[in-house]
């Protein structure tokens, strides 16, 4: 997989003739990565195991759900820990990451953010982690992004899809941003979270791969909003799907006067966060990003840099009820 990754405009465009061209690779990743999971037998944990997936590279909302499902638990468990792979740090070994002490660099933005909401584990081996975490006191784990992970049998797995972002173009990496076909995604999840808008077409899709399975919707929700001077706003990130955000921005009342779009998981430097400051100061505007970026601003330049708080709201009590439903037919 490419480390920090820019999404490219084909991937949403399945006429492309990029397309054509890479889907022969693209079926040869496809066989690779079918073989990698059909050689490995998931161990069963010690306790249950939620899965929160997504079968798009980055930006379908993994990680806002993720702090969701861990506080639905948090009604049933005492101690729900969460396993990640550190995606981006450097650290590959099982740690319980520490914001206190831990920087991105060592263990990835999300697991940064993670370890705010619950205790979190990154590692390479996921069985491992999940051992520790489980030594530590966890009585249920939640695997963030694990669909592609057969180390560790899942109890519950939930497949997140970004309502407007959806499959992109339909085409497997790199002719397109499927890590696996939405057929095999759909067909191995237990419960679908649509984000975002309704998307009936989305819906039916996922409907006629497996009838039976439960939809819910979620939508991003700022839970504080920040008041600015003049409401101009220059909004930058660095996510797998960053018009997201800039629809976040719009929708809350902003008045967006420029976006800048960095790739998924991007390490800021003091050239570019200089940069960014020198832009919105040159159209009267604030610098406003997200968490997951602000995490990774230089600490000298976190004071010109707002952040918008946002959090995942469910539209009903539904997907925290089907939750509970699965687990307690699967324990």
């Amino acid at each position: 997989m490419l480390r920090f990754l820019r999404s490219p405009k084909f991937w949403n465009d399945e006429g492309s003739n990029l397309v054509r061209i890479l889907d022969p690779i693209a079926k040869f990743y496809s066989f690779l990565e079918n073989a990698k999971l059909n050689s490995v037998t998931p161990i069963k944990a010690e306790v249950p195991v939620v899965c929160i997936g997504n079968i798009v590279l980055g930006g379908a909302g993994k990680t806002p759900t993720v702090e969701l499902v861990c506080n639905i638990l948090r009604q049933k468990f005492q101690n729900p820990n969460i396993l990640t792979s550190g995606y981006g740090g450097y650290l590959k070994n099982v740690v319980r990451v520490d914001p206190n002490l831990h920087s991105y660099l060592q263990v990835g933005d999300e697991a940064l953010l993670s370890a705010v909401v619950a205790p979190t584990w990154i590692g390479k081996n996921r069985i491992k982690s999940g051992k520790a975490a489980v030594l530590g006191g966890a009585d249920v784990l939640v695997m963030d992004d694990g669909f592609q992970n057969n180390s560790i049998e899942k109890d519950l797995k939930i497949l997140v899809i970004d309502s407007k972002q959806a499959f992109g173009n339909g085409h497997l990496f790199p002719a397109g941003p499927l890590r696996e076909s939405p057929t095999s995604g759909i067909q191995k999840s237990d419960i679908v979270l649509i984000i975002g808008d309704k998307n009936e077409e989305l819906e039916n899709q996922v409907k006629s791969v497996k009838s039976s399975i439960p939809i819910f919707r979620a939508k991003m929700e700022v839970t504080n909003s920040v008041q600015f001077e003049n409401n101009r706003v220059l909004g930058f990130c660095g996510l797998g799907y960053p018009q997201k955000f800039k629809q976040t921005l719009i929708d809350c009342g902003y008045e967006v006067i420029d976006f800048v779009s960095f790739a998924d998981h991007h390490p800021y430097t003091i050239t570019e966060i200089q940069k960014l400051i020198s832009g919105a100061k040159g159209i009267n505007a604030s610098l406003v990003t997200t968490m997951k970026d602000f995490v990774k601003i230089p600490a000298v330049f976190k004071n010109d840099v707002s952040v918008i708080p946002i959090k995942l709201v469910p539209e009903n009590d539904g997907f925290e009820k089907a939750i509970f439903k699965a687990l307690k037919k699967k324990n």
